[in-house]
């Protein structure tokens, strides 16, 4: 054998791996292993040395899905460190690794017509021109970045899998595998987190209890483990013998979330897990063998809820137990609102110096905690009228040609979407909308490939060359 095939056979056989469920399992338990060492430092550099390779040896970046979906779980901390530029310099083989990619592969050809395009990048564009004529005091670098963060680095993501990706695999079961695998991910981390607190002695059944995986607080890790638990669901349909398996998972993940002490990610929970019961019960309802099977799980349910009713109710009287006004949202909404009327059209932009002065802290930037008012306080109607036509054409994408992943993405949505009407997750580029934006570009490209309409473009330096051909001839 030839050193040449050797390589060829090489890589096809890593291109293979990146397209199967071993890989995604590996990239999380990486994460896990990198996230519980506490050295973010040698994270980084390990995902960097992964992603830089991937990028390198396969053309098809569907693989990267994962890949950006998991690689933030490795954060353990609340706040980077002062000294960045050596996180930089770890970040050298996913750069290196993006370079070889653009030269050395052909591109597709972007669709702008009935996809998520267009409305990215007109959000992005009311995102830029948030608080434009607003007398509010506002901080244009903040601004800056977190039009980035927020607007461009998801849109950035989802054209580069529109550009790059393939259908090598099953989209559905692919995108359904990275959530089960990042729920799986997020579960485990949040019981070694709780269960060290336990064993601290602190009192994890009390509201004062807030607990945190670095990358997610109590807030954003329950909305992680509500998007991922609906996709359970869709291996439960697969087959009967996936149904106790998957619900023991779905058990563990709501017991993650009610510990997490918060009252919105608790009631959309239940709304996605009662949702995802009955799309199970409808794709199997022919199914003796899935009666008898749910009739045994409803059976430990009961059970269980009989045991630790007074564990149980313990937890949830203590979350319930003050009421909206406790965490200031109220007051929020009416400061967004006043921003709104005292400029319409432009809101007071993303740079908006607000009165609650943590919030900055915490969030980046002014965060008025939901989907609504915070579209109306940063970005008026200029902005509204744009994430009117960022949520049709959304769902445009779910539901048309809709299979079977898709329903239980749109199960998925419906929880982050309800969530995110008193949250800030709308508004988080990781990892919310990006995982998001990336699901929607892998939607978009099944459909492509099953009328047959991906077509090839050039690589970055063939477009170059030509560009540079024009260019001379235009000035001879």
């Amino acid at each position: 054998m030839t050193a040449s095939l050797a390589v060829r056979r090489a890589r096809e056989e890593f291109d293979d791996f990146v397209h199967s469920k071993p890989y995604i399992i590996l990239i999380a338990a990486v994460a896990y292993v990198l996230w519980w060492s506490e050295n973010l430092l040698a994270a980084i550099a390990v995902l960097g040395v992964i992603g830089g390779l991937v990028l390198a040896l396969v053309r098809d970046i569907v693989p990267m899905i994962p890949f950006v979906t998991m690689a933030p779980c490795v954060v353990h901390i609340n706040k980077m460190p002062g000294e960045l530029w050596q996180y930089a310099l770890a970040t050298l083989p996913i750069v290196a690794g993006l370079i070889i990619h653009l030269a050395c592969y052909k591109r597709n050809k972007l669709e702008w017509r009935k996809t998520n395009l267009l409305p990215s990048v007109l959000l992005v564009a009311a995102m830029a021109l948030g608080g434009l004529f607003s007398p509010a005091v506002k901080d244009g670098t903040v601004a800056l970045v977190n039009v980035l963060y927020v607007g461009v680095m998801p849109v950035a993501l989802y054209i580069f899998v529109k550009l790059y990706g393939e259908v090598k695999c099953r989209p559905g079961d692919y995108a359904a595998s990275v959530m089960v695998i990042w729920g799986i991910l997020t579960a485990v981390q949040a019981v070694t987190v709780i269960g060290g607190a336990r064993a601290e002695g602190i009192d994890i059944a009390s509201n004062s209890y807030v607990p945190g995986l670095g990358w997610g607080n109590s807030n954003v890790y329950p909305t992680v483990l509500m998007m991922c638990m609906a996709f359970n669901f869709y291996f439960m349909c697969k087959s009967w013998k996936f149904l106790l398996p998957y619900a023991l998972l779905t058990g563990v993940q709501f017991m993650c979330v009610l510990y997490a002490h918060s009252r919105g990610a608790l009631i959309f929970t239940i709304i996605v897990l009662a949702a995802g019961v009955i799309a199970v019960t409808v794709y199997n309802r022919k199914n003796p063998l899935y009666w008898a099977v749910l009739i045994a799980a409803l059976t430990a349910v009961a059970l269980l809820l009989t045991f630790y009713w007074e564990r149980l109710s313990l937890i949830m009287g203590n979350t319930f137990s003050d009421k909206l006004q406790s965490s200031g949202r109220d007051y929020l909404y009416i400061e967004a609102m006043d921003k709104f009327l005292e400029n319409p059209l432009f809101g007071a932009g993303f740079g908006y110096v607000g009165l609650v002065e943590h919030l900055h802290t915490e969030s980046g930037f002014y965060q008025f905690h939901s989907t609504v008012f915070q579209t109306l306080g940063s970005m008026g109607l200029a902005g509204l009228a744009v994430m009117i036509y960022v949520y049709v054409m959304r769902y445009y994408t779910v539901f048309c040609g809709a299979k079977r992943a898709k329903i239980f993405f749109f199960i998925a949505m419906i929880g982050f979407e309800g969530y995110s009407l008193i949250n800030t997750s709308t508004f988080t580029g990781l990892p919310c909308m990006t995982v998001i934006y990336m699901m929607l570009a892998l939607f978009e490209l099944d459909r492509a490939h099953d009328k047959g309409e991906i077509p090839l473009g050039e690589t970055l330096k063939q477009l170059l060359c030509r560009r540079r051909q024009v260019w001379k001839k235009k000035r001879a």
